[in-house]
């Protein structure tokens, strides 16, 4: 019996040593691949991350709202407001007036909202929450197709619901 707890005490440091070694080797090819990366595209090894879409929209050009600024665009008759969230989501529950433009749709649904729109047409875009970056991603892409009046509201659909906005749900007709 002492014979075969020894093999397997052996066993067991040869598979920590191996372990071990991969973490080590992990860990260095991550800070390798890290610091290869151009300086702009690197990921902070800390920092504000509450604020990373508000930072992202700000050095992208795009102005945001905070709850305020997009209570005030839900209450307004002009503009438009578009939910970049998956049509599930948006079918669950959006902000009053906000109309379904998922990002990884826009290209073939923005046609359908043609008529509505203008180059200068106010456009206020969310997503879920602080930690989606869709709205961002959806903004950048309205400004590709020309749109100059886009405004971020980062907190999105989970700040909206938080402080008690009201919602809609189902898909427009």
């Amino acid at each position: 019996m002492t014979g075969l707890a020894a093999v397997r005490r052996s066993e067991t440091l040869q598979l920590a040593g191996a372990c071990a070694g991969l973490l080590a080797l992990s860990v260095v090819l991550g800070t390798a691949a890290h610091l290869l990366r151009p300086a702009a595209t690197r990921l902070p090894w800390f920092g504000e991350w509450d604020l990373h879409i508000e930072t992202k929209a700000f050095r992208a050009g795009i102005p945001v709202t905070f709850l305020a600024g997009a209570q005030t665009r839900a209450n307004a008759a002009a503009g438009m407001i578009f939910d970049a969230r998956i049509p599930e989501q948006y079918a669950a529950g959006h902000l009053p007036r906000a109309r379904s433009l998922p990002v990884g749709e826009a290209d073939q649904r923005i046609g359908a909202y043609a008529g509505q729109l203008t180059p200068q047409t106010p456009i206020l875009i969310y997503c879920g929450g602080a930690d989606c970056d869709d709205g961002l991603e959806l903004a950048l892409k309205l400004r590709e197709y020309g749109f100059t009046d886009l405004t971020l509201y980062p907190g999105g659909y989970a700040e909206w619901i938080e402080y008690g906005g009201a919602v809609r749900t189902g898909v427009p007709p």
